[in-house]
């Protein structure tokens, strides 16, 4: 699986930052424009407009999409500031940078690509992919959709209701590229698998192509999105819209013939290559979410007064439950962004259909995107009624971290797919004997947490011995124990190649503690740590916490964020006159 390089020793800020200033700072600049400020008065319907001409300014300020799409260091930043300053773009990005244009970008030849890229490269059309089905959902080598030859081309068509494309973000009237997905039965009736064609979904004034009927869902209260149905009656499809990758040939009779039986085995995953990429850029988008949530909860706490007595007026920061969690949470979230980052810089020279690929970012997912909800959702608590409002940014980020998690398939599904895959991959790796660990050496720390990755590893074995579904349900739970142990140690070891900051050494301080405190009834259980043990990690994360706090505003300076841009009334110093100010601005109505 996935091994960091070893890296120079850099600033603090380039260590959380993957990418350039200033195409970050370009894109705060962009993102931060007021012509597209969310107002008031706007209904769901404006509101997804808003975010339809949002993106057409911010293709034509950035440049070629194609451009973009290709170059996964600002692929991931594009997420990334969208996430934090403009969430409603989330959806539309997805679909028209990763997923269109990549794929027309990456899986055919640049004749055949020209005609689509040139409208998605100036944002005269907008690109989304259609995979997903009522039937199928995520696990999309079962969907049903069918292509199937047509002389000089194919036609794509819905079999039966429960294969309609269900949700792609096609229902505003905007002119559509896509790349659809579906079952290829070539013309001597073999069924060939999963192929993605490229077409035109709706025309230049936005109307449905012939042969597609596009349905739009009802409101969605977490990110806005003009989420739809999608079937099809015969959709001609050019020859040459078809993405083979060069992995096989379609004869003037419509016969398929793979290059050789790799290309066969090969692919599905590289019909899907671009779900990887787009996997891994939602991931690191609720990264971005969960350091601006925690840079505004932080901040806000740091000046909130709370009157507990008529003579004690400690700030929020000072309180347990308010500093513990957050504190934790900037550890936790911390360790991810540099755990992924290294993930995002090795996928830059990967192959996309190699399974260490796939499944790296797979547990990357899952390691990423659920803390992010946490994160954000402890942000939003810890913020009282002030963490309600879209004004102060955290209530918003806890859509787009609900949206991603079931994006680009579902976190849980992803995680237990992948610890299957390790549990097989690492089998015969045998854990270490039982035996009290001394949780203040940092080599039985780096211990324990390959003693859990291998135990669990053991202990899965006997489920894969299980035949049929009984074994692949059994195995579930194990896996993705297996999942989060794994990538919890691969972001240890990334934090271990950035602690000559004593920043990160705080931070990798309270992470491996709290993990180990998180996991001290397995540990105990397993004879790795007595109760003695357990209790000196606990007193060793409280004084970890505390040296982490001291460090607080040097991190949070290196998060790359500043008051004005996120523009949250929490922020400032007079609360009152900040939301006076706001809601006097009539740009916000």
């Amino acid at each position: 699986m996935h091994t960091p390089a070893h890296q120079e020793r850099t600033s603090l800020a380039e260590v959380i930052r993957h990418g350039s200033l200033e195409f970050d700072q370009h894109l705060q600049k962009i993102l931060s424009n007021p012509a597209y400020f969310v107002t008031e008065a706007q209904s769901q319907e404006q509101r997804r407009q808003n975010a339809y001409d949002q993106l057409h300014n911010l293709v034509a300020e950035v440049g070629s999409t194609r451009d973009i799409a290709t170059d996964l260091p600002r692929l991931f930043a594009v997420f990334d500031w969208s996430a934090v300053l403009a969430t409603d773009l989330i959806p539309l990005i997805s679909g028209h940078y990763n997923l269109a244009s990549g794929s027309l970008s990456t899986l055919t030849d640049i004749d055949s690509a020209a005609p689509y890229l040139a409208d998605l490269d100036d944002g005269s059309s907008v690109g989304v992919m259609l995979l997903t089905e009522y039937g199928c959902g995520s696990n999309i080598q079962f969907m049903q959709t069918r292509a199937t030859w047509d002389g000089d081309g194919f036609v794509i068509d819905t079999p039966t209701p429960r294969d309609r494309k269900f949700m792609p973000s096609v229902g505003i009237p905007v002119a559509r590229v896509c790349v659809v997905g579906a079952r290829f039965i070539d013309a001597a009736g073999v069924d060939q698998g999963v192929h993605l064609f490229a077409a035109r979904l709706r025309g230049a004034d936005g109307t449905p192509a012939p042969g597609v009927t596009i349905t739009q869902l009802d409101h969605q209260p977490l990110v806005i999105m003009d989420n739809s149905v999608i079937a099809f009656d015969k959709l001609k499809v050019d020859r040459s819209a078809w993405l083979s990758n060069d992995l096989a040939t379609i004869d003037d009779n419509g016969v398929l013939t793979w290059r050789d039986e790799d290309s066969r085995r090969r692919s599905f995953a590289s019909a899907i290559s671009q779900l990887t990429v787009g996997r891994l850029a939602l991931s690191s988008c609720l990264n971005a979410a969960a350091r601006a949530s925690l840079y505004i909860a932080l901040r806000y706490a740091a000046k909130r007064v709370v009157p507990l007595t008529p003579s004690d007026t400690p700030f929020m920061a000072e309180l347990p439950h308010v500093r513990d969690t957050l504190l934790t949470d900037l550890a936790g979230t911390l360790a991810r962004t540099i755990y992924g980052n290294a993930v995002k810089t090795s996928l830059a020279k990967a192959d996309l259909t190699s399974r260490d690929t796939v499944v790296s970012v797979m547990l990357a997912k899952h390691f990423i995107q659920l803390h992010a909800l946490d994160t954000v959702t402890h942000c939003r608590i810890r913020m009282g009624a002030q963490g309600m409002f879209s004004a102060n940014r955290v209530s918003d980020y806890i859509g787009v971290c609900h949206a991603a998690i079931t994006g680009e398939g579902d976190c849980h599904v992803l995680g237990s797919v992948a610890g299957r895959v390790l549990a097989k991959h690492l089998a015969g790796k045998m854990p270490p004997e039982a035996g009290v660990h001394d949780p203040g050496d940092p080599g039985d720390r780096m211990s324990l947490f390959n003693a859990r990755t291998l135990t669990i590893v053991e202990e899965t074995q006997q489920y894969l011995a299980t035949p049929g579904l009984e074994g692949r349900l059994a195995v579930i739970p194990e896996a993705l124990a297996l999942a989060e142990a794994y990538s919890a140690e691969e972001a240890l070891q990334a934090l271990h190649r950035y602690s000559d900051h004593p920043e990160i050494a705080a931070v990798r301080e309270v992470f491996t503690l709290n993990y180990l405190d998180q996991h001290a009834l397995w540990y105990l259980s397993h004879g790795l740590l007595d109760l003695a043990a357990v209790d000196t990690i606990k007193q060793q994360l409280r004084h970890a916490l505390d040296t982490l706090a001291e460090h607080l505003p040097a991190l949070l300076d290196a998060f790359g964020l500043d008051d004005e841009t996120l523009a949250a009334p929490v922020l400032s110093d007079d609360l009152p006159a900040a939301w006076e100010s706001r809601c006097a601005d009539p740009r916000r109505r």
